[in-house]
């Protein structure tokens, strides 16, 4: 499993090979948020037991923008349905993919967003995919 987050044209991955990344508007963070609403230390995102999770450690909050898909029965039909939460020195479990608003909500996908998406690994795709033929 990889935690692709891509912020300003740049992807960020989380995985197995760099199980952290710090996000804030200090430059010592791998990503470096321009954005007054930002902390210098604003969040950290860390694969830990199977998950990835998110850490706020600001006094602005991370919003955390879901993507969720609601289908029907048969899977004909589905329609995208946001749900956002607020994080205030607190952890989430991302999953799925969606949208990391740093000190201000990630519905308006400005400077002080990220978009993420849970993928499975490549590196272990492939392997897979070899071991299969």
């Amino acid at each position: 499993m990889a935690l692709r987050l891509i912020y300003r044209a740049h992807i960020f991955m989380v995985n197995s090979t760099h199980p952290t990344l710090q996000m804030g508007r200090d430059d010592s963070n791998e990503i470096v948020v321009v954005s007054l609403f930002a902390s210098r230390l604003h969040a950290r995102v860390e694969a830990r037991d199977g998950h990835f999770v998110l850490t706020d450690l600001s006094s602005n909050g991370t919003f955390v923008l879901m993507d969720e898909q609601i289908g029907e029965a048969s899977g004909a039909q589905s329609a995208a349905q946001s749900t956002e939460r607020r994080l205030r020195q607190e952890e989430a479990v991302l999953s799925g993919r969606g949208w990391l608003g740093l000190g201000r909500s990630a519905a308006t996908h400005g400077t002080h967003s990220a978009r993420f998406t849970v993928q499975a690994d490549t590196v272990q795709a492939d392997t897979v995919q070899a071991e299969m033929a």
